[in-house]
């Protein structure tokens, strides 16, 4: 399920990333979007990664840019959710 069928999901996604936590992101992509158990059983490390990437791709979490940037590219990353 993505925003444009669920009005809501762009709310609850805004705060899983607001929030930080790598498992509660985890989680809601299990719930809201299917995600198949070779994704889902990625440990942290893939998980924090797309945390931060989606946070830099979303204009709702713009107060938030700044720090996951740092993150993404201290780690050697770009903000892009392509590669690295």
């Amino acid at each position: 399920m993505n925003s444009d069928q669920n009005p809501e999901y762009d709310g609850l996604l805004r705060d899983v990333l607001a929030g930080g936590d790598w498992i509660a992101l985890r989680e809601f992509a299990r719930t809201h979007n299917q995600v198949p158990d070779e994704i889902y059983d990625k440990g942290e490390h893939f998980w924090t990664v797309l945390l931060h990437k989606l946070i830099c791709s979303r204009l709702d979490t713009l107060a938030l840019h700044a720090a996951s940037r740092e993150w993404l590219t201290s780690d050697g990353y770009s903000t892009d959710m392509g590669g690295y």
